[in-house]
């Protein structure tokens, strides 16, 4: 199969974080407690939300509009959902939980969403925790993540599906341009920020022996324009920089430098600004990780 770049509607980290404190709340339910355990997951979404977000959580029951053919774990146990509405997007959270152990639930879904229309973009086993995200082929405006951890009392794994749809929903305030965040925690140098941009967003993680950042951005230019400035000022870093197909209306690069003892690998997309045309959408992914930690440990069973 050939590689596709990364997806780039994609749920955030911060929403990957708080996958295991809804686990544990929703976990806490069951007959009189499912009023304290929604009102626990409630208070969980809000955390980090602009104002407008609703949130709306159901117990023992799952989202009407989930995708269609979307995966789940055989002989898996519903423990309940979240439907979170924000601006032009839907997130869709389903928690079930199953006697089998993580390693085991991890496989299915490494293949079961690497299945048409199901695509995945990132794979990760650091520990005890698995995490995935995949795009829909069939549709560029829905992409999701799938957490798997063991349960509290190590009986088996919990598994929580988050999927997110852009929906249709018009603004009526005019656009204004924030003020910039800073940088992430650690964001190498290697790689620059293009010029006069303001940061609307970041995320940062690591686990052992690799790190990973994210930044989203608005510039006053053209995606064209962006995506030049980074093929030029990327190559001239020694980054082997490739020109991948188009994500929706986004324009993509990917890059890699494999040179040295750590293995970069990152992907930078820019679109127009739905808001405002006059600026342009910058996204940039980057991990870093040892050339040792990427090193397979064994022939892993089918």
């Amino acid at each position: 199969m050939s590689r596709r770049p990364r997806a780039f509607l994609f749920l955030s980290l911060l929403v990957i974080v708080l996958a295991a404190g809804i686990a544990l709340a929703f976990g806490c339910g069951g007959g009189s407690s499912n009023q304290e355990a929604e009102s626990a997951v409630a208070k969980l979404l809000q955390v980090g939300q602009s104002p407008g977000t609703t949130n709306e959580v159901l117990i023992d029951k799952s989202p009407a509009d989930l995708p269609d053919g979307l995966p789940e774990y055989p002989g898996s146990k519903l423990i309940g959902s979240t439907i979170t509405t924000s601006g032009g997007a839907e997130g869709l959270g389903v928690l079930r939980e199953t006697g089998d152990p993580v390693d085991k639930v991890y496989a299915f879904y490494e293949q079961a969403l690497d299945t048409d229309p199901w695509e995945i973009q990132i794979s990760s086993f650091p520990a005890e925790t698995a995490g995935l995200q995949f795009v829909n082929i069939n549709d560029s405006n829905m992409a999701g993540a799938v957490v798997i951890q063991s349960s509290v009392d190590d009986s088996g794994s919990l598994i929580f599906t988050s999927i997110q749809k852009a929906i249709e929903a018009p603004t009526s305030e005019p656009f204004k341009l924030e003020p910039s965040k800073p940088l992430p925690r650690g964001w190498p140098g290697q790689v620059p920020l293009y010029p006069n941009a303001t940061i609307t967003g970041t995320a940062w993680g690591r686990s052992v022996g690799a790190g990973e950042w994210q930044i989203s951005f608005l510039a006053e230019t053209t995606l064209t324009d962006v995506i030049d400035f980074y093929r030029t000022e990327l190559t001239s870093a020694g980054f082997v920089v490739t020109d991948e197909p188009p994500q929706g209306e986004a324009s993509v690069l990917s890059f890699k430098n494999e040179l040295t003892p750590e293995i970069w690998n990152g992907a930078i997309s820019a679109q127009a600004f739905a808001d405002d045309p006059a600026y342009a959408l910058g996204t940039i992914q980057l991990s870093i990780s040892s050339a040792a930690a990427t090193q397979p440990s064994g022939t892993p069973t089918p």
